[in-house]
């Protein structure tokens, strides 16, 4: 609930970029359900690696770098087929093209680190990364991806 309402006053800001690129709108559940998948794909490993001892929040770093360069990967693929559809349907000269591709590719590598940090440093807090993560992961993606796309939109426009 808190991350709807975030989001709503988030999106409720950028009205004027509504309007003047309605077709912004159709790529919400995108970018939130990309950043949320992937933050939850990256943060269940890492709870998994916790909860059968096989990583240690002293290896932090070493989790982190090995999360971000798939990251990348995905991040980067992901970017060029939504790229790759929007030159098709909208052309090479239209707002959305790039801010989508530039947006998701943002989403999934904040929401990759995210997700791997959020459960470290939960159990080096001593809290149970099974129970926090997830809640917590959900609604800062949905905020900062929401933020990240429109932010990333009005700097194209």
């Amino acid at each position: 609930m808190l991350g709807g309402i975030g989001n709503s006053m988030i999106l409720g800001n950028f009205d004027t970029t509504f309007a003047a690129h309605p077709e912004m709108a159709l790529y919400i559940p995108l970018i939130g359900g990309t950043g949320g998948n992937v933050g939850t794909q990256s943060s269940a490993i890492i709870v998994q690696g916790l909860a059968n001892s096989s990583l240690d929040t002293k290896n932090t770093f070493k989790q982190v770098s090995k999360e971000a360069v798939v990251a990348l990967i995905n991040a980067t693929i992901i970017s060029i087929l939504v790229y790759t559809y929007n030159f098709i349907r909208f052309g090479a000269t239209a707002t959305v093209t790039y801010s989508v591709s530039i947006s998701l590719f943002a989403v999934v590598m904040f929401a990759s680190i995210f997700g791997t940090l959020v459960p470290m440093t939960l159990e080096r807090l001593k809290i149970d990364p099974a129970i926090a993560t997830g809640p917590f992961i959900a609604i800062t993606n949905d905020i900062i991806g929401m933020m990240l796309y429109m932010g990333i939109t009005v700097l194209l426009s």
